[in-house]
């Protein structure tokens, strides 16, 4: 008589568990796909303070802080190590797309990869300097 009950309640266990086919198969009624939204842009907190030193050809290097807020405006600092009255403030807008960022003054406009609490400056055909020199070109989120 046990092995009957454990047998039926085994039976019970496996049809209960088994696939239902209406929940394992989608209709187009009530099947809905949805777009991956994320960007950088809404994914990451970009706004703050990024902070780090380009190289420069004729000084040290150039002592860079680039301040992303939240309405879509930035400030850069360019701070040329061991010349005097050699610092330069820039400010503008900005627009993100993909994984970029693209901030626009009166000159040309400047290109950063976005990273996780980083910005990669970019050369003007948005591709990431490599080599040596690659490290330098990343800005750090204070």
């Amino acid at each position: 008589m046990k092995k009957i009950f454990i047998l039926a309640c085994s039976c019970l266990i496996l049809v209960a568990c088994g696939n239902n086919p209406k929940s394992s198969q989608s209709t187009n009624a009530d099947s809905t796909q949805v777009a991956d939204m994320h960007t950088a842009e809404n994914s990451l907190d970009i706004a703050g303070t990024y902070k780090g030193t380009f190289p420069a050809a004729d000084c040290p290097g150039i002592n860079t802080t680039l301040t992303i807020n939240n309405d879509k405006t930035f400030t850069l600092i360019s701070d040329y190590i061991d010349r005097k009255d050699a610092t330069f403030t820039e400010t503008g807008t900005y627009t993100i797309e993909g994984n970029m960022l693209t901030l626009t003054t009166d000159g040309q406009p400047q290109y950063y990869k976005i990273g996780e609490n980083t910005l990669t400056h970019l050369d003007g055909d948005k591709k990431e300097v490599t080599g040596e020199l690659a490290s330098w070109f990343i800005l750090k989120k204070q």
